[in-house]
């Protein structure tokens, strides 16, 4: 191997490497839907195909890509759930956001589904449940999202242009929403890795999300029962301020509320042991638990089974002594009859012999009198 590659390969984080491994297992797929005479290329990953008719659909933010959630692919397939990470294509309107999201999900062919948003992304999913009653929507899970973009119409310093300002510049602004201070290492390999996904994105995507975050916009009433609702909230400093990440329970007043302790703006990344627990707990108390349908559906092994014929065996052979010992008592009680009747026998042999004797004593005492 030479010096380069060793250089590179020490180089990269824990997170490259594993996503390396990951997009060499995991095919990368596209849909192309057309929506408000705007064709869109969605892309996704699907960790377990069309096994199951349940799946957790992954929506990232404005810097992202269906790459984001590998980690949460990986960690719950191998749990049993089928966990979809999606990458959606520009948009220039939530109404063509929504018809097109809505699209997508019947593409999929899906009955049930959890939706998982991150940032922005948990923004277009209350916008969808806002303005759409979908019915296969299951369940919610919500992190570092907001209710409102009025925190980031900042972003937009160009006099509205976005659209005219070159992909460098884009990018550039993009990534200065990206802590510019040291951090502890595993939310610095996970801004790391987000940086890549950054310079992968084209100028369309670019151009679209950050003009739609930085129009003001505001999340109006959402019919859904808030009992299947859980906000994940990194405990430390993020680009979005708690007070605005702490509006969302407003629209879930109920809802279940996750704490992690580190994760920064992309914890699912960075803290994804943490995120994952949170995630499979969520989809329990909806009633998904793969891992239980496998345990109960799973044949019994060799050896429980070897373990029941022996108890059978056992409780045969105690059987088997219950009934003797059964006999000998039965056969101790007729003894005992036997010897009752043996004595009953002699007791009438005495009393004859009693009543010989008196017969033959009073023949004696006749006798005495006749003399």
């Amino acid at each position: 191997m030479s010096n380069q590659k060793k250089k590179k390969e020490e180089e990269q984080s824990k997170i490259s490497k594993i996503f390396e491994a990951f997009i060499g297992d995991v095919a990368l797929n596209t849909i192309s839907i057309n929506s408000d005479n705007e064709e869109g290329v969605w892309q996704y990953y699907d960790s377990l195909g069309g096994s199951t008719n349940e799946a957790l659909l992954c929506l990232h933010g404005v810097p992202g890509s269906c790459d984001v959630f590998f980690q949460q692919l990986l960690a719950l397939s191998s749990r049993g759930y089928r966990v979809i990470s999606v990458q959606y294509p520009p948009f220039w309107s939530y109404r063509t956001f929504c018809q097109s999201f809505k699209e997508f999900l019947s593409s999929l062919e899906l009955e049930k589904i959890h939706l998982f948003g991150l940032g922005f992304g948990g923004f277009l999913i209350m916008k969808y449940l806002e303005k759409e009653k979908d019915q296969r929507i299951k369940s919610v899970i919500l992190c570092n999202s907001f209710i409102s973009t009025l925190f980031f119409t900042r972003l937009n310093t160009c006099g509205g242009m976005i659209t005219w300002a070159p992909e460098f510049w884009l990018k550039r602004k993009l990534l200065k929403t990206f802590p510019q201070k040291e951090v502890l290492l595993p939310i610095a390999e996970a801004l790391d890795f987000m940086v890549e996904v950054v310079e992968i994105l084209k100028y369309d995507d670019l151009a679209s999300r950050l003009t739609m975050i930085s129009t003001e916009t505001i999340i109006g009433k959402i019919d859904f029962d808030p009992q299947f609702v859980t906000i994940i909230d990194p405990a430390d400093k993020g680009y979005v301020p708690r007070k605005v990440r702490e509006k969302v329970v407003t629209k879930f007043p109920d809802c279940r509320y996750a704490q992690v302790k580190v994760g920064g703006d992309f914890p699912q990344l960075s803290n994804p042991q943490e995120v994952n627990m949170h995630l499979i707990i969520h989809l329990r108390n909806t009633g998904w638990d793969p891992d239980q349908e496998t345990r109960l559906n799973q044949k019994i092994p060799q050896k429980t089974k070897s373990k029941k014929k022996k108890k059978q065996k056992n409780h045969k052979e105690e059987g088997k002594k219950v009934n003797e010992m059964e006999k000998e008592k039965e056969k101790e009680k007729e003894k005992e009859k036997e010897k009752e009747k043996e004595n009953e026998n002699e007791n009438e042999k005495e009393k004859e012999k009693e009543k010989e004797i008196n017969k033959e004593e009073k023949k004696n005492l006749k006798k005495e009198e006749k003399k």
